[in-house]
């Protein structure tokens, strides 16, 4: 039973999927400026064309480990926000796939309860797919949690 179509990824080591509704686009990471005395999450700014700079956050910083200051190839998914897009890094992109089920409720919670204690606000449910199950991230949630 699903309902809508789903980008799966690896971040921060965690299988995470997010509505494609609430992507903006994918870009490339290209030349990433650092910024100094930032959120630890924060990997720096990167030119997107029209949209202008733009904010790339990778999870690894939530978790205590400081992100690459440039990782270049790395996937960057563009999160609309009032003051502009927000991108975060992606370590791998899975796809999309429109075909899950989602986790019992308790199922959910025991997967939710496994991860880190910096991101499980992040997370809002969980879903199986063929290749094995994933949570739900939240792009708003996330915001949140860095400050924006």
């Amino acid at each position: 039973m699903s309902q809508g179509k789903v980008l799966l990824f690896s971040a921060g080591g965690l299988r995470l999927g997010v509505f494609l509704a609430e992507v903006g686009r994918l870009l490339v990471e290209d030349q990433m400026a650092p910024v100094p005395f930032s959120h630890p999450a924060l990997a720096g700014v990167m030119l997107a064309g029209e949209d202008g700079p733009v904010p790339v956050f990778d999870m690894r910083g939530l978790f205590g480990a400081a992100p690459a200051p440039h990782a270049p190839g790395a996937t960057v998914a563009l999160f609309p926000t009032a003051k502009g897009p927000v991108g975060l890094r992606l370590d791998t992109l899975l796809g999309t796939i429109s075909a899950y089920e989602p986790l019992s409720e308790s199922a959910a919670e025991a997967l939710l309860d496994q991860a880190p204690d910096a991101v499980r606000g992040t997370l809002t449910n969980a879903a199986r797919t063929a290749e094995g199950v994933f949570s739900f991230f939240s792009p708003d949630a996330f915001l949140a949690r860095v400050g924006l």
